[in-house]
Parts: structure tokens; sequence; C-alpha cells
């Protein structure tokens, strides 16, 4: 397999701090990124430019210490690991995302990566630890 590199132009400002990761949405044409700086960005794709993508939304307030993993799930929820010991849902409304789950002390260290696999969501932690959580929706 040959791999490439292809220019993408991003838009309207970004993070102001290190960025840790970002996830698709289903369909591609979305993405959210996750940063240091402790907010999330939702990026659309430009309707003109299949390589242009624009910040539509800020989020922030949410988080006290940093995001360092972030994953849109088929399903349409967006799950953060930040550096709070906690991981946190979002659902997408218009151009916002609003906080639906908040799990405290889901792991006793900064939890460092989400992934979803259906309803699964599995998270990965500075305590040595991975986490299956079932969340049926």
């Amino acid at each position: 397999k040959q791999w490439y590199q292809r220019r993408v132009a991003i838009t309207a400002g970004g993070h102001s701090s290190t960025v840790w990761g970002l996830s698709f949405n289903k369909s591609g044409d979305k993405f959210v990124s996750c940063s240091d700086d402790r907010t999330l960005r939702v990026w659309c794709r430009d309707e003109n430019k299949a390589t242009k993508y624009t910040c539509k939304s800020t989020v922030c307030g949410f988080h006290s210490r940093p995001i360092y993993d972030v994953s849109w799930g088929r399903h349409g929820y967006i799950a953060t690991a930040a550096g709070d010991n906690a991981i946190r849902l979002f659902e997408q409304q218009g151009a916002s995302l609003l906080l639906s789950h908040l799990q405290s002390d889901a792991h006793s260290g900064d939890v460092n990566c989400v992934s979803w696999k259906g309803n699964l969501l599995a998270s990965a932690s500075d305590d040595e630890t991975v986490r299956i959580w079932n969340l049926e929706t």
C-alpha cells in the first residue's frame, strides 16, 4: 500500500495549545478536535472544497484539565478523555455540542484514550487500566 499526503486547509482559527486528538463523524464531513487548551472544536468540510474545513463550534468550560482524546461514535455521541480522571459524552445539537453525561472518577488517573465500538466505549488511563463501558442508547 502506498501512503500519500494531501494538504488540508483549516480555517477560522485553531486551538491555542497542543492538539492531542481528533475524530471524524460517520459520514466524514465533520470532525472534532481536542486540545491541551481544554476545548473541543467541531470542524465542517466546505461543500465546495473537499480539502477545506472550517471551525463551526468551540466548546469550552466543561473540562478543568487538558483533553487528551476524543471519539465520535457511529450513534452521534462524542466521548472525551481528560486529565481530570473523567469521561464526558456530548451530543451535537445544531452547530453546538451539549454535555449529555459526565462520568466523574471514571479512572483514578488521567484518562488518556477513548474509543467506540457500537454501544461499547473503551477508556485507558494512567492508572494502568482499560475499562469497557456499556452504554445503551
